[in-house]
């Protein structure tokens, strides 16, 4: 009985050290690489992860302004491969309704999705993707896309 709670504490402390998510593939993708941190800070942080008026916003609970945010945020390497492959993000993007009534963070968010198409983002982020990932299975993004 007199191990236990001498262990106890070592026990507590490793549990609260691991990380939250079990996804291997997230630890793969870091530390992001400096054009990857570039097309995140462009086209992602605006809604996951940067502080507006005070207050940041956090979509889906995801944070991506950093590394370690993005390493306690982020569920699953997949996932991302997912939205990036549908499309989904940054093209169905809403902002949080406390800027959606603002017109410049509307402008703010077309040009965000011009540029993310015109700087060619979603090729090179799927290709950084299936460099550290491997390449995506046939199925990749079918659970996402939208049903007709």
């Amino acid at each position: 009985m007199k191990l236990i709670p001498r262990f106890a504490p070592v026990v507590l402390l490793s549990f609260l050290a691991a990380p939250l998510h079990a996804d291997e593939g997230i630890e793969k993708l870091l530390p992001l690489p400096a054009n990857v941190r570039e097309i995140f800070n462009q086209s992602c942080v605006l809604c996951h992860g940067e502080v507006i008026d005070g207050k940041p916003e956090i979509r889906e609970d995801l944070d991506l302004s950093t590394d370690e945010q993005l390493r306690q945020t982020l569920s699953s390497a997949e996932t991302l491969r997912d939205v990036i492959i549908t499309g989904e993000m940054p093209h169905d993007a809403k902002l949080s309704f406390r800027l959606r009534k603002q017109p410049e963070m509307q402008n703010r968010l077309k040009q965000l999705k011009a540029d993310y198409d015109a700087q060619g983002s979603q090729q090179q982020l799927l290709a950084w993707l299936e460099n550290v990932l491997g390449p995506a299975p046939e199925n990749a993004g079918e659970s996402r896309k939208k049903k007709d």
